[in-house]
């Protein structure tokens, strides 16, 4: 089973890979995070429109609620952040792989750089 975080849950998404999503898990941050994802290119990059926001963000949260939730342990969290210098979203994720044995799928450079050494860790390009 694969966790994804957010950044390559978005670039699943774009590259129309909706059942790779579907069939992998993720912990409850990721729909706030895509969220953003959304807002941010819409409000500060312009690169899409209100509408596709919109459009977008019901089918993502569709494809959202279709996935596993896993929610990771706070006090594990706050200890990997607090040891590694990753944000404690970032930290989520990999402490939610860590608790379910689950490959991570991230495109976070720096979430990679650390995740690589403590787990099994892919990008989202490396699946079909």
């Amino acid at each position: 089973m694969k966790l994804l975080d957010a950044s390559a849950i978005f670039n699943l998404f774009q590259g129309g890979k909706f059942s790779v999503i579907v069939a992998g898990a993720t912990i409850p941050l990721a729909r706030y995070e895509i969220g953003n994802i959304l807002w941010k290119n819409h409000k500060i990059r312009n690169r899409i429109s209100k509408e596709e926001a919109k459009e977008s963000g019901i089918v993502m949260f569709e494809l959202l609620d279709s996935m596993e939730l896993i929610v990771p342990s706070s006090d594990s969290t706050m200890s990997l952040s607090l040891e590694e210098g990753l944000t404690f979203y970032d930290s989520s994720y990999l402490v939610a792989a860590f608790e379910t044995g689950y490959e991570l799928v991230t495109d976070d450079i720096k979430l990679h750089k650390i995740a690589n050494l403590k787990a099994s860790v892919r990008k989202s390009s490396d699946l079909k």
